[in-house]
């Protein structure tokens, strides 16, 4: 597990579409290739969250 802080924006094209304008957020990236985005405001449910392939 990685876990990244940084101020950035998140645009997914997938099934569905994302976008996450520019901010400071926690960004958890798991051994099994999900990556988790949450907020710097203290929630406890990501934001946004991209499965493995």
């Amino acid at each position: 597990m990685r876990l990244v802080i940084a101020t950035c924006s998140v645009d997914y094209a997938g099934r569905l579409t994302a976008h996450l304008p520019l901010a400071k957020r926690l960004l958890v990236v798991k051994g099994d290739g999900s990556l988790l985005v949450h907020s710097d405001g203290g929630s406890f449910k990501p934001l946004n969250w991209m499965s493995p392939p």
